[in-house]
């Protein structure tokens, strides 16, 4: 009996195996891949970007022109109007944008992206005002700051800097997946606490902040980890190399975003990734079929590589 209860998770595992949809069959070119929720390193970039384009711009004009994307009544808004943008930050899946006056924040734009949400830094003001455009921030200088989000899911909240732990989900982050604060020993014994799968337990923000569904398969991939071990199997030698997998993957893409996205901050590349959405190529470490389950969020691994115990 006992030996039948230690069977069944591994059975379930391999059953997820040879789940595999047709269309794994294709590789997705670049151009045509579907939109994808920003993750730490797209987040990070376009942080970047705006720390140093536009910190320190006068705020002319805000609007929002689709309001149901932003949480501020446009009395809120109309008193962002001779701030100064401060420098942007990064936080979980959140871009944080402050309005200073003297120095010192008066409001922070908590942005959750979402699916498809994007931000767009032009220099011509007068530029055509895209479909869904949730907010516009026109500087005194020219040019404009403008949100747009295609797919209505992504949520901007303006709120003082002292009451982020109103924004939604931002009292149950854990640390940043980045953040060096996050030292293997912290690594250890943070997973302990999440149990399930561990695809699923690298997307909770709850455990480690800013991994999404496309870094998820990269990471584990590199780790050599199926998406559907639970984390309960793992032993401690496969923990450690879940955590240098994490930090690996996650730096060696923010390094590719940066040479690839700026200046066009509304651009999201993927082209590099490994495996993610790359069902039906070849693994690139043994050569055999990547395998591909699932739809807009697809899971992509290599059974060969990332055996299921």
């Amino acid at each position: 009996m006992l030996l039948r209860s230690l069977e069944r998770p591994w059975r379930t595992a391999a059953h997820g195996y040879e789940v595999v949809l047709l269309q794994s069959r294709r590789s997705i070119p670049y151009g045509q891949w579907p939109p994808a929720v920003p993750e730490l390193p797209d987040l990070t970039v376009v942080a970047e970007e705006l720390a140093a384009r536009a910190n320190g711009r006068v705020v002319a004009e805000a609007s929002a022109p689709t309001p149901i994307l932003v949480r501020a009544t446009p009395a809120e808004l109309k008193a962002l109007v001779g701030l100064s943008v401060g420098r942007a930050t990064r936080r979980g899946k959140f871009l944080l944008l402050p309005f200073e006056t003297g120095g010192a924040p008066v409001k922070v734009l908590a942005a959750n992206p979402m699916l498809a949400g994007r931000f767009w830094l032009l220099d011509d003001a007068r530029e055509r005002v895209r479909a869904r455009t949730g907010l516009r921030l026109r500087f005194a200088d020219g040019g404009e700051l403008r949100y747009v989000d295609r797919e209505m899911l992504g949520k901007l909240y303006l709120v003082p800097p002292d009451r982020l732990d109103a924004v939604p989900g931002w009292v149950e982050m854990g640390p940043d997946a980045d953040d060096p604060a996050l030292t293997l020993e912290v690594f250890r014994q943070r997973i302990r606490k999440h149990p399930g799968e561990l695809k699923p337990l690298l997307r909770n923000s709850r455990f480690v902040a800013g991994v999404g569904n496309a870094y998820a398969d990269e990471i584990l991939w590199e780790a050599q980890l199926a998406p559907f071990r639970r984390r309960s199997t793992l032993s401690p030698d496969e923990i450690d190399r879940l955590y240098a997998a994490m930090s690996k993957v996650l730096a060696e893409a923010t390094v590719q975003v940066r040479k690839l996205v700026p200046p066009q901050i509304e651009v999201q590349h993927r082209e590099f990734l490994k495996v993610h959405l790359r069902g039906g190529q070849p693994c690139p470490r043994c050569g055999r079929e990547l395998r591909q389950i699932g739809g807009d969020e697809a899971t992509t691994f290599c059974r060969t590589c990332q055996p299921p115990f």
